[in-house]
């Protein structure tokens, strides 16, 4: 069986999403290595693949803009390289998995000439619909877009375009109805879907009752101020001021065990997280901070399979709430979406995409 490298950037909605993915690669066999920060390692070897630590660079919550962003990524690769590479070297991969945003990883294939696949947990780019077109205004080249784009040059040795197109492959982890322009993606994209996992290092959980069950992940005190005397029960994660009988708070909250329950999830609209509700069927209100979020968001709404907000108050939440559990409509469209996901093959399609590109 192979050794696969894979190399996700240290932050929950990029980790998160490939969990599924390395748990069905070691299922069958394979040895699988991820370079993860101290808090991501137990995610990791929980699906039976080796953490190689490191120390990361990235703040506790990243900016509101994807080009910011885009430039601690690059710092986050320019340190990690240096902490991995060695190991490596001395075990080299067959294949190389990198995520959009981990760019040591692609680094790494191009030094060790093994072939490598692109991990997609953001939307995704070709010629007909771009991500960094639709949520990065439009720069002139000033001396600081300059500096930056000669960095990424130097660190991964060619243009950007030219290191993305490297990859063999891209691995979309969302359904393809859900990408803009979809159908116009060829079949050097994969999209497979969310591949979830238990995650069991989560804990579980279990609704306290029989009343319809709310799951917000933002804003958390105005969402339990909205939730006060209302016919639902509340989870949330934060700190909460004086939480009403139905408001539950957690400081982590078992994401996937408390959608299972869900019918409303409020939520900023990170792209593993809206694919994670519509993959046990629960429309969202989708309230976003950074610019990538905001498109998740347009699209749910395009899509109909919840609402788009500006900010979070409580006759908004309670409004949205109601709304959304009983609009006949919106429930047919996110079913329809959840379907679509589950025919898209998940973490058995993503690894297959991986064996096919091994064989070659």
């Amino acid at each position: 069986m192979a050794h696969i490298a894979i190399f996700l950037m240290p932050e929950r909605g990029h980790v998160l999403p490939a969990l599924g993915l390395i748990a069905e690669l070691v299922r069958r066999g394979h040895r699988v290595t991820c370079p993860v920060p101290a808090p991501f390692t137990a995610a990791v070897t929980d699906c039976g693949a080796t953490a190689i630590r490191y120390r990361t660079t990235l703040p506790a919550r990243l900016p509101e803009s994807l080009y910011e962003a885009a430039q601690l990524a690059l710092t986050e690769a320019e340190s990690t390289l240096p902490q991995v590479e060695d190991a490596f070297r001395q075990d080299p991969p067959d294949l190389v998995l990198w995520d959009i945003a981990a760019w040591a990883g692609g680094v790494i294939a191009r030094r060790l000439d093994v072939p490598n696949l692109l991990l997609d947990s953001l939307l995704t780019s070709n010629s007909h619909w771009s991500l960094g077109a639709a949520v990065v205004p439009a720069r002139t080249f000033d001396v600081e877009a300059i500096r930056f784009f000669t960095r990424v040059q130097g660190f991964v040795g060619c243009s950007l375009p030219e290191f993305v197109a490297g990859a063999r492959r891209r691995i979309a982890l969302f359904a393809r109805e859900f990408q803009p322009e979809g159908d116009t993606f060829d079949e050097r994209f994969a999209f497979t879907g969310p591949c979830l996992t238990d995650r069991e290092f989560q804990g579980t959980w279990t609704p306290p009752g029989d009343k319809p069950v709310v799951l917000a992940t933002i804003d958390a005190q105005t969402c339990a101020d909205a939730a006060r005397g209302m016919p639902w029960h509340l989870v949330t994660t934060g700190k909460v001021k004086k939480p009403a009988p139905n408001v539950e708070v957690h400081d982590n909250v078992p994401q996937l065990a408390v959608l299972q329950h869900a019918g409303v999830f409020i939520t900023h609209g990170g792209l593993a997280g809206v694919m994670e509700a519509l993959h046990h069927g629960v429309p969202m209100i989708v309230v976003p901070r950074m610019t990538d979020q905001r498109l998740n968001g347009q699209r749910v709404e395009e899509l109909g399979l919840g609402v788009l907000l500006d900010t979070v108050t409580e006759e908004g939440v309670r409004s949205l709430v109601s709304q959304l559990m009983s609009d006949s409509a919106i429930s047919a469209r996110v079913k329809d979406m959840q379907r679509m996901i589950h025919r898209a093959g998940g973490s058995a399609f993503a690894a297959d995409v991986v064996e096919e590109e091994l064989a070659r």
